[in-house]
C-alpha cells in the first residue's frame, strides 16, 4: 500500500501548500518533483514570497496533491503535512538537479530551492472502495489502510 502512495505523488506535479502565521493561513500551488528516496517534494520560489516568508518563521506546513474529478467513484488525493525548508550548499545542489530532471526553465537557478520533508500522508483512493484511505507516518515508516 505505501508504494500505492508514492506513486500516486511520482505521476503527479502540481500541489497546493498551506502555511501559518500569526493564525492566519496562507495558501500558494507549485509544480514539485518527489524525491521518493528522502520522503520530501523539491520545489522552487522566491525568498521574498508571502509564503517563503512565513515558512521561514514557522516550517510546519500541509497540502494536497489530487486528481480533479466529478466522477466520485474515481477520486483520488492525498492531503499531508511535513516541515519546509530552505536548501543550501550541498542539499541545494541536489534538490536543483532532482528539479530539474522533472523542469527546465532559465528561473530554476535564480530561485530558491526548498523541500517539504513529508511527515504524514493520507491517501483517498475510491479506486480501492468508497472513501478508503491509505495513511502513511514518516516516525512509523507504515501505513494503515481503512477500507470499507
Amino acid at each position: 500500500m505505501q508504494k500505492r502512495i508514492f506513486s500516486f505523488i511520482q505521476k503527479k506535479y502540481l500541489c497546493t501548500l498551506c502555511c501559518a502565521q500569526n493564525n492566519i493561513p496562507w495558501s500558494n500551488a507549485f509544480y514539485y518533483a518527489f524525491d521518493e528516496e528522502n520522503r520530501r517534494l523539491i520545489y522552487v520560489t522566491g525568498e521574498q514570497t508571502h509564503h517563503s516568508q512565513i515558512m521561514k518563521n514557522n516550517p510546519n506546513v500541509s497540502g494536497t496533491i489530487f486528481t480533479p474529478t466529478r466522477f466520485h467513484p474515481s477520486l483520488q488525493g492525498i492531503q499531508f503535512t511535513g516541515k519546509a525548508k530552505i536548501l543550501e550548499d550541498e542539499e541545494y545542489e541536489i534538490g536543483k538537479e532532482l528539479y530539474k530532471k522533472e523542469y527546465s526553465h532559465e528561473l530554476i537557478d535564480k530561485l530558491s530551492i526548498w523541500e517539504v520533508k513529508l511527515e504524514y500522508i493520507r491517501l483517498i483512493d475510491n479506486s480501492l472502495g468508497l472513501f478508503a484511505t491509505v495513511e502513511w507516518t514518516r516516525n512509523e515508516e507504515e501505513e494503515y489502510a481503512h477500507i470499507e
